[in-house]
């Protein structure tokens, strides 16, 4: 998850549009709690499919080891699984986790890892993203407690910092593919997210 918020939250390169608006970064009781503000010169439909395109989560970044959809829940719930590695200051460290995947419409995303089958103790990240400008606003906040050791100098200024250093190609990435996404109902569906395409 940690590697997730360096790419969806770093600000874009002059080859893209996208503007990163805000970041927040914090630490308390051995959790971290991380909120940005990030706008992207694509359609709505697009960066949704974008987001949740689990199976071609490589096309975002090499990060992803592995990257798809599991069999979904007893109660329908859509599951994934990643399995991403990288590095903050000299600290590497490969990470897995499966996710209950939700959504309502093309406006909010919601991944909460399941618990015993993770790196992480805790985590829920959520997505929400609106129309603006004529291209979509995302706001993306996570709550997460790694299951691992975290060295006590990578804290919320050196997060932060990395965040906006440390993930511009794939940020240009995802906005590149937003453009010219076509997703339409029969996506969704594959993903067990029918109905949501009626909200674009």
């Amino acid at each position: 998850m940690i590697m997730r918020a360096f790419l969806l939250l770093s600000l874009a390169a002059p080859a893209g549009a996208a503007e990163i608006l805000s970041i927040d970064v914090t630490h308390e009781d051995g959790r971290y709690f991380m909120r940005s503000e990030t706008w992207f010169d694509a359609p709505r439909a697009g960066v949704f499919d974008v987001l949740t395109d689990y199976e071609r989560f490589d096309r975002i970044s090499s990060i992803y080891e592995d990257s798809r959809f599991e069999p979904p829940a007893e109660d329908g719930t859509t599951r994934v699984y990643t399995t991403v590695k990288g590095c903050v200051l000299f600290f590497c460290q490969t990470m897995s986790r499966t996710e209950r995947l939700e959504a309502d419409g093309l406006g909010f995303i919601r991944a909460t890892t399941e618990e015993g089958s993770s790196d992480f103790d805790y985590s829920v990240a959520i997505w929400e993203l609106s129309e603006k400008d004529g291209g979509t606003l995302v706001v993306y906040a996570v709550e997460m407690e790694p299951a691992f050791w975290v060295p006590p100098l990578i804290g919320p200024y050196v997060m932060k910092r990395k965040l906006r250093k440390g993930g511009e190609d794939a940020i240009v990435r995802i906005e590149a593919l937003a453009r010219e996404s076509t997703a339409d109902s029969s996506v969704f569906a594959s993903r067990g997210l029918a109905g949501f395409e009626a909200q674009q």
